[in-house]
């Protein structure tokens, strides 16, 4: 007997997704203020059933089953403001969305066949930021055939290496109770899965040289993965540059608005705005980082981080 779900209230997803600290954060309220987009919402779901499939640990038949139902259930708690965000500061908070006073309104709406009914009258597009699931777009292809999107956010390595390094992801990892990425088992040690298969290497690196081969399997991995795509699947997936996100806002929010089969709403200038785009970037102060970086590394870190940037000036597609 296989997992299998017949009725299904949803198939339009969207992962907002890419490395952590790649700027999800910033480009998911402005694609909220779409029309007919759903405000973004960061669930376990989409990257913990992925990876637990990717290494073998459940079925494709049942993962792809638990991924639509995760969907379903989000979306319909989100028709109704159960479970979503009222916290005032968090940046996926009702209050920091565009749409706040339809989350408020639906705090009074009423469940079951009115609700389920509205879902698939509209049929919204469900956003929900993920990490690093570009090395696992085939299985969320597989569970929405057809209808399933990616926004994939590429930033710039030293940026990232330097975020990771300032918010501790070299020794944080299966230590700090508040870090959620998936861990393994290696010899008693929760070893991030993103060192899997140098584990031994990771346990004895610094933690600024632990950063950075991450960081470079990750972007090696997601490239490799959407390269192998064919290419109607590609046409599933908008790569886009932190960079030219936040200097050119205008040119890519309409191409992603047009990517998403919908249009920009009256409230996406102010989303735009309120994210603090369009902006110059600070040249100089990425030099003084990278430099910063180089002092701090090991020499191989080093050359890793330059095969890095080399790679991320050509472009996925």
């Amino acid at each position: 007997m296989n997992f299998y779900r017949k009725n299904n209230l949803n198939s339009n997803v969207v992962l907002v997704n890419g490395t952590a600290r790649c700027g999800k954060s910033l480009v998911s309220p402005i694609i909220a203020s779409f029309e007919n987009v759903e405000i973004e919402r960061m669930e376990w779901a989409f990257e913990h059933i992925a990876v637990a499939h990717h290494f073998g640990e459940i079925t494709t038949t049942c993962a792809i089953n638990m991924l639509r139902t995760a969907a379903d259930e989000y979306l319909y708690d989100s028709y109704l403001s159960r479970n979503i965000n009222f916290r005032w500061s968090d940046h996926s908070s009702v209050f920091q969305n565009p749409n706040k006073y339809k989350y408020l309104r639906r705090l009074f709406r009423r469940e079951g066949t009115d609700t389920v009914n509205q879902i698939l009258t509209e049929n919204p597009i469900y956003q929900n930021q993920s990490h690093d699931q570009m090395r696992y777009v085939r299985l969320h292809l597989q569970a929405w055939p057809n209808t399933f999107k990616m926004i994939e956010i590429l930033r710039n390595p030293i940026e990232l290496v330097d975020a990771w390094q300032r918010r501790g992801w070299g020794s944080r990892f299966g230590n700090d109770p508040l870090s959620f990425t998936p861990c393994l088992n290696f010899k008693g040690e929760a070893i991030p899965i993103h060192a899997y298969g140098w584990e031994e290497e990771y346990i004895e690196m610094t933690p600024i040289d632990r950063v950075i081969k991450m960081l470079y399997n990750l972007q090696v991995n997601n490239k490799k993965s959407y390269a192998d795509l064919l290419r109607e699947d590609k046409e599933r997936i908008a790569v886009i540059r932190f960079e030219d996100f936040v200097s050119n806002t205008h040119k890519v929010v309409n191409s992603l608005a047009s990517f998403l089969d919908t249009k920009t709403s009256k409230l996406t200038e102010k989303s735009i705005k309120k994210q603090g785009c369009p902006r110059i970037q600070n040249a100089d102060k990425v030099l003084q980082i990278h430099k910063n970086i180089k002092k701090q590394s090991s020499r191989a870190s080093s050359q890793l981080l330059e095969e890095m940037i080399e790679d991320y000036k050509e472009e996925w597609v």
